[in-house]
């Protein structure tokens, strides 16, 4: 069953001010949750209706709707500012 992923405009934002070499690899990493959303490292937030997994630095914020097969990236970011 593959999931629909939606990125939100702030994370589009936050994908485009990071450094060139990096963005690939986070696109990837996002596609790839359409295949599986919930892959080997993810991990539920506390406090929030949310997951993450880890892209080198980088987190990548999410939230997944199983009733209607979606995935809705929040934020992207590097992991010492991702969390404030």
């Amino acid at each position: 069953m593959t999931y629909t992923v939606f990125v939100e405009r702030y994370a589009q934002k936050q994908i485009m001010k990071l450094d060139r070499k990096i963005i690939p690899v986070i696109k990837n990493a996002i596609s790839g949750l359409a295949e599986n959303p919930r892959p080997k490292g993810y991990k539920k937030l506390k406090g929030v209706d949310a997951y993450r997994i880890r892209v080198r630095d980088f987190r990548i914020i999410y939230e997944i709707d199983d009733t209607k097969i979606t995935v809705i990236v929040i934020t992207v970011g590097h992991r010492k500012e991702i969390y404030k």
